[in-house]
């Protein structure tokens, strides 16, 4: 009994325990068979960017998923499961589900690989899915240069996107062209989409801000933005919040600014000794004239007795200043050059942003100010911006986010230097003799200024007392709701407004300007202006993505509607002959002349657009998009438009056969074909508008309204169709990543203020008429190259573009275009706003050498001698011929970045070559006819003087007859190379006070290679094709410090 008795007990117990254990067995098999929904969000390393399209699938089976537009998925797995993460681009994962219901993923970017996720348009894609030619730059390459304005970050870096310097000051904008020119009248910029809402400009955006800029340059990429998509797209995505802590970083800039290059002028010698020729040329001339004995020795006192005037009140054509005369004390020798355009320009930028969030909020918060000194006297730029954005998940199916960025921009001095007869030209016009002093002095005229002189005040009095003050404010804001309806499928509603408010104020006082001398009191001549403006910009859009994939094949479809308005209202008031000098406000005292002018203007545009996408495996890929706009800009009769697009590519790496070619890593090909228009033409251009206009009533001139142009409801869009050829490869796992593009882009219907008949009584109307060709490629390189702890990476990217006009209006009439049409000119076969002039080729060494040649009417020895192109005989109007274009052919960028343990050093270098630049500002200081009171090139010491002395063979005689025609002794090749920065930096090893510091050094514009001695810089075209000086680049050192805490 006892042994059965303890045999039972051990049965007994030896049961519990095999029932305990199969139990514990079943719940833990049933647990692992219990399927857990995981959600989560997969984002970059970094954490700022969200990944969509990222794959993911339950390893071992078929179960599989991939991330929404906004980076979140949703699968079902087993609590043991183990997912797995796979996205071209991205090193891959493997993540243990260990039970959890919510897994968030960073992926580490594969360097070796087609990188990154490219902003389309409403949407996303891999880049290495695109079947359009679109390029991008990421907040890492905006972050290793400092820039004070975003199109900076842009130079350089893109094929097709060629970013130009016009102008050197403080706060002005960037010139940009994708793919060529291809308006005449209409606007050639881009389009500007900051967080999905279309912009005017990128004024107040700090470049700190941005997370990423993507350029969609074809049809097919642009044409999901319709009529505005024609000139290319430029989206600008701002950092948002990550998950975690507060995260504070903290940059510092500063810098110091100097002018980068000068004109090359005469010396004070030089100018001296060409003055007095000149003088006493033209007093022998008068002598021979009046059959008088006049010689160049007779003394100045002999001079003034002939001409009956006094030493004290001199004829500057015949006369010279006594002070002249080498070693008198009282001869100033002044580099104006020096004086203008010698300061020392300062810059200051910081920024501080703090970034975080919990599982349901997150947020990013920047802020910053720039304070730009410039290098010339009074002109300056500041900057203060905010923008935080946020973003907060109401429930796992509904999340909502905040932008609000407002920014104040001031700017001091702005448009003063550049252009015609503006500052800039008068510095280098002034005589080196005239004192510093010119123009200073209150009381009579000859008390403030040089007779010797063409210019009555010192260009730096008139930017020391005239006040040119512009205050920018703009606020940008939008909000959205994004909600998971089903799955793959997301609803997106999206409001946004833009508010630009400029105000701009301008006092000139009466010592300033020219007829200062003539005032009967002070303040007579002065004048004060103010202008208002105010534009809202409002947009609501609302977007249904669809997004899945079934087995190997992947779709995505996008539909979406959108309204924007735009209301702008200005006004101006300008008054004149103030109470005096001092008092520029228009309440303090009454003004003798007022003028008012007040304006407003509405634009309304309506779209509808759609987008389907689909690739088997990711090996056959297509895109077709359709958007249908309305606008009010246009005739009643011609208001909407539709924009079809259609793509596709091929990666030809996926197929079998390429699979044992070692080599190449990736290959695809890529075909595109879409149209685009462009509606940026003046809000009212299709109306008949009244405006001022004078008739005689009972005797008496009377003021009224008349119409100013036709009306002409049949105008309508400019349409842009645009075919693509590209393809992208990737060679020894990708170390190197070329991508090539062929593109033709014919845009008709072109938006055009064609001259009418005078009959009707106006001069010009908008039409639609014209066509012009844009075609070229591109092609970029880049390399990754690692050694150790060395790392070299370049990137290398050229273009080429050729322009045509096709068709001009009814008759293809040439249209004149230039300065007074006399520089250049619009035709078809030729590139817009060729060059055409005289083509001079030496000068008349001397009498026999004019009756051999062709000539121009009064033609002397010394005088210009030109190509007689038609072969007649003589030298007329119809000799003017085609010498060049203002457009460069290739444009090239080339970006070496190197890095050794915690060292890195970034070299940027841009050029162009092909096109050609017209030095207006040459010809305006030293064409003969321009009289000797103003300063000349230094080219003018080797002129012609005589047969014996014929000078260099091509620079005529100071008083040449036919020296002011617009010939090619000022057009100059605009080929340059520009080294635009180095920055060289040092990263700090992590300290338990912050996770990172870097401090840097920086220098913009370093050098540069050009032959343009007619200007400052090749850039600087700011006249179609001409340039009239101005505000010259600077070569700016800098140093900085990145901080993060």
């Amino acid at each position: 009994m006892h042994i059965y008795y303890s045999s039972k007990k051990a049965l007994e117990k030896l049961f519990y325990k095999t029932f305990l254990l199969i139990c514990f067995m079943m719940t833990a098999a049933l647990s692992s068979f219990a399927q857990t929904n995981v959600t989560g969000k997969v984002t970059g390393v970094q954490g700022n960017e969200a990944l969509p399209g990222v794959n993911i699938v339950v390893k071992g089976t078929t179960v599989g998923t991939s991330t929404n537009v906004d980076g979140t998925y949703t699968i079902s797995a087993p609590g043991d499961a183990t997912l797995k993460i796979s996205f071209i681009g991205y090193e891959p994962q493997e993540i243990p589900v260990n039970g959890r219901s919510k897994i968030d993923i960073a992926l580490k970017e594969d360097s070796k690989s087609l990188s990154e996720v490219v902003v389309i348009g409403y949407g996303t894609s891999k880049r290495a899915n695109l079947t359009g030619a679109a390029a991008s730059i990421s907040s890492r390459d905006i972050e290793e240069r400092p820039v004070s304005r975003l199109e900076n970050v842009l130079a350089g870096q893109l094929p097709g996107v060629d970013v130009q310097t016009t102008t050197g000051e403080p706060g002005a904008a960037l010139q940009i062209r994708v793919r060529g020119t291809g308006s005449l009248n209409a606007s050639n910029d881009p389009l500007y989409v900051v967080d999905g809402v279309p912009v005017e400009s990128l004024n107040g955006i700090n470049p700190s801000d941005v997370q990423t800029i993507d350029v969609l340059k074809d049809a097919s990429s642009a044409a999901i933005y319709g009529s505005r998509g024609s000139n290319g797209v430029v989206i600008i995505t701002t950092k948002r919040g990550v998950k975690g802590k507060p995260r504070i970083q903290f940059n510092m800039t500063q810098g110091i600014s100097r002018v980068e290059g000068r004109l090359d002028m005469m010396s004070p010698e030089q100018w001296i000794q060409q003055r007095k020729e000149g003088i006493d040329a033209a007093w022998v001339s008068r002598g021979i004239s009046l059959k008088k004995p006049y010689t160049a020795a007779d003394p100045m006192a002999f001079r003034a007795q002939e001409l009956g005037i006094g030493i004290n009140n001199p004829n500057t054509g015949l006369m010279y200043d006594p002070k002249w005369a080498y070693g008198t004390d009282s001869l100033d020798y002044v580099d104006w050059q020096d004086a203008f355009f010698g300061n020392t320009g300062v810059l200051s930028n910081y920024q501080l942003s703090v970034n975080g969030g919990t599982d349901n909020v997150t947020y990013n918060i920047n802020g910053s100010y720039m304070d730009q000194k410039g290098v010339i006297i009074n002109t300056g730029y500041k900057r203060a911006t905010v923008r935080a954005n946020i973003d907060a998940n109401i429930n796992k199916f509904i999340k909502v986010g905040l932008t609000l960025s407002p920014s104040v921009e001031w700017i001091t001095g702005g448009g003063q230097v550049d252009g015609k007869d503006r500052q800039g030209m008068n510095a280098v016009q002034m005589p080196p003799v005239a004192p510093l002093g010119t123009g200073y002095y209150v009381g009579a005229q000859p008390n403030g200024t040089y007779p010797w002189s063409g210019r009555y005040v010192s260009p730096i009095a008139v930017l020391e007392r005239t006040e040119v003050d512009q205050t920018r404010n703009r606020l940008n804001t939008n909000i959205y709701m994004h909600a998971t309806l089903a799955r793959g499928l997301q609803l997106q509603i999206t409001g946004g407004m833009d508010n630009n408010s400029t105000i701009s104020n301008t006092f000139t006082p009466t010592n300033a300007i020219r007829d200062w001398a003539a005032a009967p009191y002070a303040g007579y001549a002065s004048t004060s202006d103010r202008q208002n403006s105010t534009d809202y910009r409002f947009l609501f859009q609302s977007t249904l993505n669809y997004n899945r994939s079934f087995g190997k094949h992947n779709i995505s479809g996008l539909l979406g509607y959108s309204v924007e308005r735009t209301h702008g209202y200005g006004n101006r008031q300008n008054h004149t002959r103030l109470p005096n000098d001092w008092t520029n406000l228009f309440n303090q005292g009454s003004s003798t002349v007022s003028t008012s002018n007040i304006s407003e203007d509405k634009t309304a545009l309506l779209s509808y657009f759609a987008r389907v996408q689909y690739d088997f495996k990711e090996k056959y890929l297509f895109s077709a998009s359709l958007r249908r706009d309305g606008s009010s800009k246009f005739g009643s009769s011609n208001r909407w438009g539709t924009f079809p697009a259609v793509s596709a590519a091929w990666r030809v790496s996926s197929e079998s056969f390429m699979q044992n070619i070692e080599n190449i890593t990736d290959f695809k090909l890529r075909a595109s074909y879409g149209i685009t228009g462009n509606n940026r033409i003046p809000n009212n251009a299709q109306f008949s508008l009244l405006g001022n206009s004078d008739y005689a009533l009972n005797g008496a001139q009377q003021t009224g309204y008349a119409p100013s142009g036709f009306e002409n409801t049949l105008l309508g869009w400019e349409q842009t169709s645009s075919y693509n050829f590209g393809v992208d490869f990737g060679l020894f796992k990708n170390r190197i990543i070329v991508a090539a593009d062929y593109y033709n882009r014919k845009t008709s219907e072109l938006l055009l203020q064609a001259p009418v008949s005078s009959l009707t009584g106006f001069t010009r109307s908008w039409q639609n008429i014209g066509d012009i060709e844009n075609k070229g490629f591109e092609l970029s390189v880049n390399t990754k190259n690692t050694l150790g702890q060395f790392k070299w990476g370049t990137n290398f990217n050229l273009s080429y573009n050729r322009n045509r006009v096709l068709q001009l209006g009814y008759d293809n009439t040439p249209i004149p275009s230039g300065f007074s049409g006399l520089t250049s000119m619009i035709e078809v076969g030729q590139p817009i706003g060729y060059f055409k002039l005289y083509d001079a080729t030496g000068v008349y060494r001397d009498q026999a050498d004019v009756d051999a040649n062709p000539k121009m009417a009064k033609t002397l020895p010394g005088d210009s001698k030109y190509r007689d192109v038609n072969n007649d005989g003589k030298i007329d109007d119809n000799d003017r011929t085609k010498v060049g274009q203002p457009l460069p052919a290739f444009v090239y960028g080339l970006t070496n970045t190197f890095s050794y343990r915690n060292f890195d050093l970034n070299i940027l270098a841009t050029a162009q070559t092909g096109g050609m630049i017209y030095s207006m500002i040459g010809r305006s200081i030293d064409r003969p006819g321009m009289g000797y009171l103003y300063n000349k090139l230094a080219k003018w010491e080797n002129s012609w003087k005589s047969p014996e002395n014929p000078g260099d063979g091509m620079t005529p005689n100071i008083n040449a007859s036919t020296g002011s025609y617009y010939d090619t002794r000022w057009l100059y090749s605009s080929d340059y190379i520009r080294v635009k920065n180095i920055t060289f930096g040092y990263n700090v090893p992590k300290m338990k006070w912050f996770e990172r510091a870097r401090i840097y050094v920086s220098v913009e514009n370093p050098f540069i290679w050009h032959k343009y001695s007619g200007g400052f810089t090749p850039e600087a075209a700011n006249n179609e094709g001409g340039d009239y000086g101005g505000y010259p680049q600077s070569k700016t050192y800098s140093i900085g410090i990145n901080l993060n805490l």
